[in-house]
């Protein structure tokens, strides 16, 4: 039986290929979560559901009708199983893969500033200057 997620055979990449560039975000935002807070804990699968869900949810504007249960569906189609008794930090891996298989691109966020600026006057500005 076909699934809400399941590309039709034949079909443009509209709307399920939108699904999974936002799936492949999601699952980004998830692994950083995973691997940043309580890494050594285990990963429980109904936690790690919501976790999923509340990513997607924010993605889509906080919004029930931004596509993010289609999303977190395939984001969690993606992942698949929780093994027992592995670590979040090592289930990080699981799901930075998975959003790599989805097509997210991690050079992207290499790229970005990390230490916000701070405005300051330049050299030759300022008391100096006068």
């Amino acid at each position: 039986m076909a699934q809400i997620t399941d590309r039709r055979l034949g079909s443009p990449h509209g709307v399920a290929s939108e699904h999974e560039s936002k799936a492949a975000e999601v699952l980004a935002m998830v692994a950083g979560d995973l691997a940043t807070n309580a890494p050594d804990e285990a990963v429980d699968p109904t936690r790690f559901a919501v976790l999923v869900g509340t990513r997607a949810y924010e993605q889509a504007g906080r919004s029930c009708h931004g596509g993010g249960q289609n999303v977190s569906r395939l984001a969690l189609q993606t992942v698949g199983e929780v093994p027992v008794g592995v670590t979040r930090v090592e289930f990080s891996v699981t799901v930075a893969q998975a959003a790599r298989a989805l097509g997210y691109d991690w050079t992207a966020d290499d790229n970005r500033r990390v230490i916000p600026t701070i405005p300051a006057p330049r050299p030759g500005q300022g008391r100096a200057a006068r």
